[in-house]
């Protein structure tokens, strides 16, 4: 246990942490990078790609970044078919959560105990990726490490996926943008439980854009630029102070999502891009699915299809939602500078072989970034989303430690422990 009695932010959470699990990293690498090395004595974004000694231009060529790519893969392997309910995991519960009167979400439960009783502890949701269900076996081991450890712990279908999909199929995804509320809507509701102090978020990729925005969205000025007057009336609101408070774990998010959209206007082969191919497949498997008349890879289509079908089918509707989920400025328009506004803690975790989604973004939100509860990682591996691949031992001690109560980043004073175990 390393003593942290000097912390006062995320960011200084992370270094004490960091500081003590990163003897499990894989050997030979360039060292991390921590918020604070992500930037300049002016404030300027680094060169991140410089310090790990990348070429991103390389990072999607199977024969350039094959680890980065390997893990990535690694990382989103399914313990069932998408759509269709996965095996038990032991002592969960399928529950739904309700959302609004015409919607609830699939979930699983798993609540810590001791003696056959349930403990008074935090409550972590996770959020899945893109297309969300909880097939994939990250979902699962998260889950069960996270309850273990003594957090209860609910694993979340996105609406327009999964069994939520089949429940309503006349609700339809769109992207995040009512996403965001959906989430805060399940950790007020978990507040409402008696056994549950607190809540935090876990997301991967396009989930990790959702929590970041989640942890915005509960500290949001009613008159933020972000949120035009027409898409107002679809957000939930206003929420309680109480949300959150456990923290918001991001990794992999896709800041520049819509250079994503933009490369996926052409078709891309497995030796080209192997993870747009894998995208693409997903996308076209999607519209299938949905009955979608045009079958493609788009996935500037595919939004504008759901969003068609979905409560917000008014006119520029994808525009104004855009504008909402915009993190970092795009082709001259602003993001908002929405985490400046967050006030629990924020941890992105990105790795510099990200095949995706470039480290170098991480950088670029951070510059004149100057929220002490916002702090950011930047490991030389996991490609995306493949922490686990890459150093097991640290993604899951990472987490468990994140999320500790008594000197986890929410916590005011205390200890890391070494091994993600209790250290009380």
């Amino acid at each position: 246990m390393v003593s942290s009695d000097a912390q006062r932010s995320t960011r200084e959470w992370l270094q004490t942490a960091h500081a003590t699990l990163e003897r499990s990293l894989p050997r030979g690498r360039p060292p991390a990078l921590l918020t604070d090395d992500l930037t300049d004595d002016a404030g300027d974004a680094i060169d991140v790609f410089a310090h790990f000694g990348r070429n991103p231009r390389q990072l999607s060529s199977l024969w350039c970044n094959l680890t980065g790519i390997a893990h990535t893969a690694q990382a989103s392997g399914a313990d069932s078919e998408p759509g269709s309910e996965p095996p038990d995991w032991p002592e969960f519960e399928d529950i739904w959560i309700p959302i609004h009167e015409g919607l609830q979400l699939a979930a699983r439960i798993g609540f810590a105990e001791r003696d056959g009783e349930r403990l008074l502890a935090d409550c972590i949701v996770i959020l899945p990726g893109l297309f969300g269900d909880l097939s994939a076996l990250r979902m699962r081991d998260i889950a069960l490490a996270l309850r273990d450890s003594g957090r209860h712990v609910v694993a979340l279908e996105t609406r327009g996926f999964g069994q939520t999909g089949d429940r309503y199929p006349n609700i339809y995804y769109t992207f995040g943008a009512l996403a965001i509320g959906d989430v805060l809507a399940v950790a007020e509701w978990l507040q409402g439980k008696p056994e549950i102090r607190e809540t935090g978020l876990i997301g991967f990729c396009w989930s990790a854009n959702t929590v970041l925005l989640a942890a915005w969205e509960t500290s949001r000025r009613d008159d933020h630029l972000s949120v035009t007057d027409r898409l107002k009336p679809h957000l939930r609101g206003p929420w309680s102070g109480r949300l959150l408070r456990a923290g918001v774990l991001a990794f992999s998010p896709v800041l520049r999502f819509e250079e994503i959209v933009e490369s996926c206007e052409r078709p891309w082969s497995i030796l080209e891009d192997p993870v747009l191919d894998a995208l693409q497949d997903g996308i076209e498997k999607r519209m299938e699915r949905q009955g979608y008349a045009e079958i493609s890879g788009r996935l500037r289509d595919l939004i504008q299809f759901e969003f068609d079908r979905s409560e917000l089918s008014y006119p520029r509707a994808v525009e104004d939602s855009l504008r909402l989920l915009r993190l970092l400025p795009h082709r001259g328009k602003p993001a908002g500078d929405k985490l400046r506004d967050a006030n629990v803690p924020v941890l992105i975790v990105q790795g510099a072989d990200d095949p995706l989604t470039s480290a170098q973004n991480v950088a670029d939100l951070l510059a004149g970034l100057d929220n002490p509860n916002v702090a950011a990682l930047v490991l030389p591996g996991g490609g995306h989303v493949g922490f686990a691949p890459f150093a097991r031992s640290y993604f899951y001690s990472l987490i468990l430690n994140f999320f500790d109560p008594e000197r986890g980043a929410a916590a005011v004073r205390g200890g890391i422990a070494t091994d993600g175990s209790e250290n009380r």
